[in-house]
């Protein structure tokens, strides 16, 4: 990449002496803003909505990339691929390979899919596109019977989410609530690691402090899509006396939301830091999306992209944590947090994922009761 730069800036010389030579003849206003806008794209995004900015973990991911080309000096697009709540496997596949080769053909070099549910797409293109890098944000290439398969131009990115779970079920106990909620999307490796971990830090929390009696309700709704339902079971919730909940599933958080607005309750956020949205956010567990797209993209420009491999993000690298900056509790602050982290990094705290573990209650011990939701009864 540091030929390229160097051919980057010597054209860019000329062109800009052009450029001042020319506005002594014409205007330089809507022909000047033409001229600098790029057509091509190095690095793609490939989305299934057009609407980046409503969800919290794609909308991170572009700004992380735009961030990221716009401090090397880079071009970049996202594609969004004709995907709907109906299309099956073989349909997402399709969708996404004509979103791929829209983005090579505009001069995409380095394609990022963002979100577990691309696992298997990627994994039946990255074959096909031996001119092309790809980075699965949040997953790893796999074929339909979970046989995990990478290319040696593709590259799995996962994060600790069970740590970042974990300190937000601390957070929420040694903060002073004993009555919790978890609502997460669909019941997937990532959402799952999330809600085991939370379990196990409130459980940690609740035995330090001596708070007996902790509750939390724990159930997946099978969508990550904003819904009415939602919303009014997260209201049952509240009014049933839970006092947070952490809403684990792309947009269903923006219906525990409205349900907390409505209810007086409490919310703790995914992904990112999302207490924007709501004064009832208290905190998020947040995955260090910004890192990982650094970090690999960086590979990349050196010419050192590390395909067929897996990056891994938790606490002891800085790829996940606890919002703490933009956090709204009350009793909870920095040095708590801190030390925290710190148990869990010298192994004092241990955190069991999902894998291990057949069902939410099993995590739980006497000080901890979970209440199991099926919300399709």
């Amino acid at each position: 990449m540091v030929c390229r730069c160097k051919r980057f800036f010597g054209l860019i010389i000329p062109a800009l002496i052009l450029g001042l030579a020319l506005c002594l003849f014409v205007s330089c206003g809507e022909d000047k803003k033409e001229s600098e806008e790029y057509e091509t794209f190095e690095i793609a995004l490939i989305t299934d909505s057009n609407k980046v900015e409503e969800n919290a973990f794609i909308g991170s991911t572009w700004d992380a990339i735009q961030g990221f080309c716009e401090e090397y000096q880079m071009s970049c697009q996202y594609f969004a691929a004709d995907i709907t709540s109906d299309t099956d496997e073989k349909g997402m596949i399709k969708a996404c390979k004509d979103a791929v080769d829209k983005a090579r053909s505009e001069g995409a070099k380095v394609v990022v899919f963002a979100g577990n549910q691309f696992e298997t797409t990627v994994h039946g293109i990255q074959g096909d596109y031996e001119d092309l890098y790809f980075i699965l944000l949040d997953g790893v290439p796999r074929d339909g019977e979970y046989n995990y398969e990478m290319a040696p131009n593709s590259t799995g990115v996962l994060f600790a989410e069970e740590q970042a779970g974990f300190l937000a079920g601390y957070a929420a106990v040694a903060d002073g609530h004993t009555k919790l909620g978890f609502m997460g999307g669909k019941d997937i490796p990532p959402v799952k690691r999330y809600g085991y971990g939370f379990i196990q830090g409130a459980s940690a929390a609740a035995k330090d402090g001596n708070k007996p009696g902790v509750e939390i309700k724990y159930g997946y709704t099978d969508t990550f899509n904003e819904e009415d339902w939602i919303q009014e079971a997260s209201q049952e919730w509240y009014e049933g006396g839970t006092q947070v909940i952490f809403a684990c599933g792309g947009s269903i958080g923006n219906s525990v939301i409205t349900g907390a607005e409505y209810s007086g309750g409490k919310v703790i956020g995914v992904d990112t830091d999302q207490s924007a949205l709501s004064e009832t956010i208290i905190t998020s567990a947040r995955k260090e999306i910004k890192t990982a797209i650094y970090d690999i993209l960086k590979t990349y420009i050196h010419d050192n992209f590390k395909g067929n491999s897996i990056f891994n993000y938790n606490l002891e690298n800085n790829g996940v944590s606890l919002e703490m900056i933009n956090a709204r509790f009350t009793n909870f602050g920095s040095p708590q947090y801190d030390e925290v982290v710190k148990r869990i990094n010298e192994g004092e705290l241990k955190i069991e994922k999902e894998m291990g573990t057949k069902s939410p209650e099993e995590l739980a011990p006497d000080n901890v009761k979970v209440i199991i939701s099926d919300f399709q009864d």
